[in-house]
């Protein structure tokens, strides 16, 4: 398994539209909570066509095998009930928040107690976001285990649900925000095992027909990264963070926008005082985020809550902003 702190500081932009082989088969072996790895068990062929989503897309092509690969051995991850001696986890997770074009994915670092990266995975993807503009759409206990069929960098990410309760969609969320929830599993499990692999769902030793109204007979694998991830996106400071102003801060973040611009303000969180602003250049013209950074010298900025916020060009005119926020406390 690929170093966690690797993981942490790939670029979202690592994460591109993944291909399995041709034959894809999930491995459907019971697991029992607690058991971090488990291998072998009976195979289906998973068969069943669907519609292509613009965002989630059945995995049909091939792809070929770098030389130099081998194959992995099947692993799988169990759901939630960890024991208190596991040890901590860096995970990059997958939330969904509001952007001017819809609800779209942003990424946030957690550390979670778990076993290994996929089960740590399944953790925080149940959690409470930290940044309160961000929501999770998986409650507790929905996922009973994940598993991974892979060689290389393809094969399978197998999701095994707990029940049928999110099979339908809610009266109360809408196709976007459905196809958003199916995105954050798959975002996080490829960025959790540095695998760009297709994902399938299945309960009770079968594939599922649909998760939250989302057609899913057949393994998906992700779609346009500009129609999924927010286009802006903080990664460092953390929600919360406490800044001492002795130190500078460094934020550092992902984007796409018009020639590349991203501005980034600290402002204060009571009133709209802007202690400083700078410019960072991303990039466009690319299916992917781009990272940035900028440094802030606080010398002098008084003690107390402060925002930061990064947001992208907008050359219509119409304020049409990408924008994430981080609320900072700065301290002496």
């Amino acid at each position: 398994m690929t170093d966690l702190h690797e993981l942490l500081t790939d670029a979202v932009a690592d994460v591109e539209p993944g291909y399995a082989l041709d034959d894809i088969r999930a491995r459907t072996t019971p697991t029992r909570r607690r058991w971090p790895y488990a291998a072998g068990g009976a195979v289906l062929a998973i068969a069943a066509s669907v519609a292509a989503f613009a965002v989630l897309t059945p995995d049909h092509a091939p792809r070929a095998t770098d030389p130099g690969s081998t194959t992995s051995p099947s692993a799988t991850a169990t759901a939630t009930e960890l024991a208190t001696d596991l040890p901590q986890q860096g995970v990059e997770v997958y939330y969904v928040g509001d952007t001017p074009d819809g609800p779209r994915l942003f990424s946030e670092n957690r550390m979670v107690q778990a076993a290994n990266p996929l089960e740590a995975a399944i953790a925080a993807l149940e959690q409470t976001p930290l940044d309160p503009d961000y929501r999770t759409y998986w409650p507790a206990g929905a996922i009973e285990s994940i598993h991974f069929d892979g060689i290389g960098g393809d094969g399978v990410f197998g999701v095994v649900l707990t029940d049928t309760s999110l099979h339908d969609r809610p009266a109360s969320m809408d196709e976007a925000t459905a196809q958003m929830a199916i995105a954050q599993v798959m975002y996080t499990l490829q960025k959790g095992a540095n695998a760009r692999a297709a994902v399938s769902f299945s309960f009770d030793h079968n594939p599922i027909d649909q998760v939250f109204g989302v057609p899913t007979s057949e393994p998906l694998t992700t779609g346009v990264v500009l129609d999924t991830l927010a286009h802006v996106s903080i990664t460092t400071p953390s929600e919360g963070m406490l800044v001492d102003n002795d130190e500078p801060l460094v934020v550092e973040g992902v984007g796409n926008s018009f020639e590349g611009n991203i501005v980034t303000r600290i402002q204060r969180w009571e009133g709209t005082h802007v202690v400083d602003q700078k410019p960072a250049i991303a990039g466009m013209g690319e299916d992917r985020l781009f990272p940035f950074e900028i440094t802030f010298d606080l010398t002098g900025v008084p003690p107390g809550d402060y925002v930061v916020i990064s947001q992208s060009d907008d050359p219509s005119g119409q304020g049409r902003f990408d924008t994430d926020t981080r609320r900072i406390t700065v301290v002496d």
